[in-house]
């Protein structure tokens, strides 16, 4: 419940940002903010303060801006609808804006006290950093009645080393079960902070199951000095988005295989890299045992991710309204305030028809 908790104000923090920014940007090309929402309705509690009411409502799953003129044919001074296109440009972008501004200042943070190894990818070669902590092998799970379970292993320890041997990386592991199996070995693991020894007689060379029954990830911990810290934090920020961006669209595109896939046992690729509320709550909870380093780093991929998808020219999406705005802009045709709102209504039931199908393949996934 607590991690549940966690997940609602973490999302809800990053919406209210979203829109903040959707709020300031629109004050500052004299559009008239009517509302500005912490929560969904039902409306606990609000204030008017310089033309805006600051609302509180029950639903803490995040936040909304309404903006004068937004979703009416009012063109008048101070309506959306009445700004110019680079206004709107501006007003509709502010909220990927925030969001990405959200993750860089979270991933400087981390890059100064020490960021969670991400990969090559997302690791700038040509910025020199440090190991804030050395590269080691932790256990992401632990199978049930494996001979890792059955030596007192659990998710979250560090394996150093089997035997004689110092183990780094999954590899490592593989090829020093393998050239032991059958046999007893001794393993020097970190557990809770403590570093202790355990023997594991491992699986024999005829198993088709893992030799020691657990499935493992490289861990590490780079830092930046803090001048050079703000490049690499920009560079994992618009490396993080780009791969988000491109990660959505092949969700998109594999959309019928999802769809043909809920009628088998398996978990379709992709399916497998995207994770809906339920999969989060789990990725969430895994992560709270590593320490607030990862907990930030969840956060920042989660407001990348944001920006992603709302700059995107979706319906019912900050990108997908821009898109609307500069092709009838562009082409003289613009649609009615009926069909626009028909348009972004049918693409928002889409999302979360979406966020469900994706949800499906989390409980298959973790149950």
């Amino acid at each position: 419940m607590l991690i549940i908790i966690a997940i609602i104000l973490l999302f809800a923090s990053l919406i209210i940002l979203h829109e903040a920014g959707h709020f300031w940007s629109a004050r500052r090309n004299g559009v008239e903010v009517e509302e500005f929402g912490f929560g969904f309705p039902p409306k606990l509690w609000g204030k008017m303060h310089k033309g805006t009411l600051f609302s509180f409502n029950l639903l803490p799953l995040g936040g909304f801006v309404r903006l004068k003129g937004e979703d009416a044919a009012d063109n008048g001074p101070g309506t959306f609808g009445g700004s110019s296109i680079g206004a709107k440009t501006k007003i509709l972008l502010a909220g990927v804006g925030m969001n990405l501004l959200t993750a860089f200042l979270l991933f400087y943070v981390l890059c100064v006290t020490g960021i969670p190894g991400l990969g090559s990818m997302f690791e700038p070669s040509f910025l020199h950093s440090t190991y804030a902590q050395p590269k080691q092998l932790m256990l992401a799970e632990v199978v049930k009645g494996s001979p890792a379970a059955g030596a007192g292993l659990v998710r979250g320890d560090l394996i150093l080393k089997l035997n004689n041997t110092v183990l780094t990386s999954d590899n490592d592991l593989r090829d020093a079960t393998k050239t032991h199996a059958g046999e007893s070995v001794q393993l020097l693991i970190k557990q809770q902070g403590d570093e202790k020894l355990v023997t594991v007689t491992l699986r024999p060379a005829s198993s088709t199951e893992g030799y020691l029954g657990v499935v493992s990830q490289q861990v590490y911990k780079l830092k930046y000095d803090p001048l050079t810290a703000i490049a690499a934090a920009a560079y994992v920020t618009l490396a993080l988005l780009l791969a988000t961006i491109v990660g959505v669209f092949q969700l998109i595109i594999h959309i019928p295989s999802l769809i043909v896939g809920l009628f088998s046992a398996g978990v379709p690729a992709a399916a497998q890299a995207a994770s809906g509320p339920v999969g989060i709550i789990f990725i969430m909870k895994a992560l709270t045992t590593l320490g607030w380093s990862y907990v930030i780093l969840f956060m920042a991929n989660i407001s990348v991710a944001l920006a992603a998808f709302n700059v995107l020219p979706l319906p019912a999406l900050d990108g997908g309204r821009l898109a609307v705005i500069l092709f009838g802009r562009f082409t003289k045709r613009h649609m009615s305030p009926e069909s626009e709102a028909r348009y972004h209504t049918i693409g928002f039931m889409a999302l979360i028809a979406l966020m469900i199908l994706i949800s499906v393949y989390d409980l298959r996934k973790y149950f």
